[in-house]
């Protein structure tokens, strides 16, 4: 059966005879191809008022050649399990494309054997309003120009679908961890992790997709020394693991489609899973609630109960209905921001002369790494430690080549082993544990305490418990329950907001991060002061380096055009994305640049399972020749130098230093316009991009690399003279000293 219509193609090859449903399960199968290029990103079907999801996008060798000009992704394939109740009458199949609209594409009248079973109670609006308000305040603030009752009616029709998932069978044995019914997502990428073996093939390949157009290949074939019992003498059981992410679009439905298909050593290739799940942003750009409003809460709760109405569920009584609102409004007010204008900023201290008397500063910072928040406090302690009668001391609860950067300055080094502290699981426990750990600190001689980022909260508690003020430094732009959600007890989450509270002086760079941490400020304690590039140095450095010589230094091709992605290769950075914009440039490359090199750099690399994933995504994309991964290096200045164009695709930042630190080397700069970043530098300036957005982030390096090729450096210039007005050393330093020495006075 074929149905035809301007917008689809539908095949439905597989159905029923006269659509005459048996008691039990159904399969329907088939093909959904659009002439007008929609890309399928849901299907379902309804009968009468029951949701089935279907599983979508799976390959149909052939047709996807000869209707798609290519293999896919995405793929035509679709399967439907249905089991119809007693006496339905209606079945009408349903396909939602990437402008989020859903379709009527097929509808016939069926009839159902009498000996099915009856048709399953509907949920009642109470039991659905607590899980619903805030994903429809999510899809309001994503959507806003779509009705309210539109959103409403898909939150209900997603709580109301019912998914088929697929497990693996015979001769397919394994097990998919995560995700289950819930997905985490990083940076807009999805963890995925399992198990799988076959019982007479090698597994060569796994891949995986949610986003229709976007397959990824997963690490297959790591050991596994856990699968016993049943599965004892199952070929390939001891490296049958596979981990890996995949990319999430931005609107994806809920619930989400997972899909994972096996590529065998005879080339075929096998569904293996099919796993629908809700994602659950951890890290990374998300939705956010509106402020908290009681209006706001009862004009969504009303389009709930009415859409509720119009898909024919019970109203529930008031009984009912009250406590539901309750738990829904205790659901809002946990993650919605409080109402703007709580805050305020503390007065910034006047300007005194310089004080000899001594001051002892103690320096907290998270970690040790080659990073931009152990560099940002390794030269406010070297300033400091200049200044008369100022000696300072640096304190991490992790080790890392900082540490020897700090020394080489004459700058002390402490480590303190924090790892009980933060595994505690009360607010009792943390502070004996603290105490612990901080006992052998120079508290006596501390005349003041300086945390370095949002993760070093527990120094403002120490400095506390030892009757010493404190400085939070915080370079973080995602809400504490977020940030923190999989490494700390939500026990600690209060715990971690009193240290907001607490610390005499909360030091935000970036104004955009300030807000995020709103409702936290209602001391009066909270300042905004600007970070600073050190102009001097970078010109010095400038002038006694030629790119040429830097990149003969590191082995790279001194005629090449080179864009630079600088920052530790981890999923905040996004690289993920770069890599996903050079392989749509790769072809236009030879063309718009003929006989010029083109190569892109990450500057960064650690070891770890994210870089695996990368190269193996630049292996797979044919970018070898392309894309390279630089270690993580102490010489970053080389790199500022030697590049043509500098680029930052980071989801989450708060004033990064190496946009200031690119700017004031006059390089091209492209750069995801994220928090901080719109504060530091604007369009005039450097090329700005969302993040997450590969298809913008290759028109944005497009568009750099044809102004390099023309010689065009009006963006440079505009952004270096912006830059040293607003954030150069000289006037930005002596402002956190004078900070400093005033909370320290105070205390004294």
């Amino acid at each position: 059966m074929i149905i035809d219509s301007p917008q689809w193609k539908l095949a439905i090859e597989v159905h029923p005879a006269d659509w005459r449903f048996p008691a039990g399960i159904t399969w329907l199968a088939g093909w959904l191809w659009s002439p007008q290029n929609r890309v399928t990103t849901d299907l379902r079907a309804w009968v009468d008022g029951r949701c089935f999801l279907a599983n979508w996008g799976l390959p149909k060798p052939g047709l996807d050649e000869v209707w798609l000009k290519h293999p896919g992704p995405p793929y035509l394939g679709f399967t439907l399990l249905l089991e119809p109740h007693a006496g339905a009458a209606l079945l009408r199949l349903e396909v939602r494309d990437q402008t989020n609209q859903w379709t009527e594409i097929f509808q016939t009248a069926i009839t159902v054997d009498p000996a099915a079973p009856g048709c399953p109670p509907p949920p009642a609006f109470p039991s659905l309003l607590p899980g619903l308000v805030n994903p429809l305040l999510r899809l309001h603030g994503r959507r806003p120009a779509t009705p309210l009752a539109a959103l409403a009616d898909e939150i209900v029709s997603g709580a109301l679908a019912e998914p088929r998932n697929a497990l693996p069978s015979p001769p397919f044995f394994g097990a998919l961890e995560a995700p289950r019914d819930v997905g985490w997502v990083r940076y807009g990428r999805l963890s995925i992790t399992g198990w799988l073996a076959h019982r007479d093939q090698r597994v060569t390949r796994l891949t995986a997709l949610v986003d229709p157009l976007q397959e990824g290949a997963l690490l297959y074939g790591l050991p596994r020394t856990d699968v016993g019992g049943e599965f004892a003498d199952l070929p390939g059981r001891e490296t049958s693991a596979f981990v890996g992410h995949v990319d999430l679009p931005a609107d994806t439905t809920v619930p989400a489609l997972l899909k994972l298909f096996a590529t065998l050593a005879d080339g075929t290739k096998h569904l293996v899973w099919a796993q629908r799940f809700t994602p659950r942003v951890i890290a990374g750009a998300e939705a956010a609630l509106p402020a908290l409003d009681r209006r706001t809460f009862a004009r969504t709760a009303w389009a709930l109960r009415a859409s509720c109405r119009r898909h024919g569920l019970p109203a529930g009584g008031w009984a009912a209905t009250l406590p539901a609102l309750r738990a829904a409004w205790a659901a809002y007010a946990t993650e919605a921001p409080a109402p703007a204008g709580r805050s305020r900023l503390a007065p910034e201290p006047a300007a005194v002369p310089p004080s000899a008397a001594p001051l002892h500063v103690l320096v907290v910072t998270h970690n040790l790494n080659f990073e931009g928040a152990p560099w940002f406090i390794f030269e406010l302690a070297r300033h400091l430690a200049c200044q008369p009668g100022v000696t300072v001391r640096i304190v991490s609860p992790q080790d890392g080549p900082m540490r020897a950067v700090f020394t080489a300055a004459g700058l002390a080094v402490d480590l303190v082993d924090l790892g009980p502290v933060l595994a505690a699981k009360s607010a009792p426990e943390f502070s004996t544990r603290l105490a612990t750990a901080t006992a052998g600190l120079p508290w006596t001689t501390t005349g003041v305490v300086i945390a370095n980022t949002m993760v070093s909260f527990w120094a403002v508690h120490a400095a506390r418990a030892a009757g010493k003020p404190s400085l939070l430094y915080v370079h973080e732009s995602s809400p504490i329950r977020r940030f923190f959600k999989s490494d700390l007890d939500p026990a600690l989450f209060p715990v971690i907001e009193a240290a907001f509270r607490s610390a005499d002086r909360v030091v935000f760079t970036a104004d955009s991060s300030r807000h995020v941490f709103d409702s936290l400020g209602d001391r009066d304690n909270f300042a905004l002061l600007p970070s600073w590039v050190d102009a001097g140095r970078v010109d010095t450095f400038a002038a006694a380096h030629t790119p040429a010589d830097l990149r003969r230094k590191h082995g790279l091709d001194p005629a090449a055009v080179l864009v630079v992605n600088i920052g530790s290769v981890c999923e905040r950075k996004g690289q993920h994305i770069f890599i996903q914009a050079i392989a749509l440039l790769k072809d236009e490359l030879a063309r718009t640049h003929p006989g010029r090199k083109v190569e892109f750099l990450m500057v960064g690399a650690r070891p770890g399972l994210f870089l695996q994933t990368l190269e193996e995504e630049v292996t797979r994309l044919g970018l070898s020749g392309l894309a390279r991964f630089i270690p993580e290096t102490g010489e970053i200045f080389d790199f500022y130098q030697l590049a043509d164009i500098f680029v930052c695709t980071s989801f989450e930042e708060s004033f990064p230093r190496v946009l200031l630190e690119s700017a004031a080397f006059r390089r091209l700069i492209v750069s995801t316009n994220v928090n901080g970043i719109a504060e530091m530098i604007g369009p005039d300036e450097a090329w700005l991009t969302p993040p997450g957005d590969r298809y913008r982030l290759a028109e944005a390096l497009t568009l750099a690399l044809a102004a390099h090729a023309a010689g065009d450096r009006s963006r440079p210039e505009k952004a270096r003279a912006s830059v040293l007005k607003k954030y150069h050393e000289a006037n930005s330093l002596p402002r956190h000293v004078r900070l400093i020495r005033a909370v320290a006075a105070a205390r004294a």
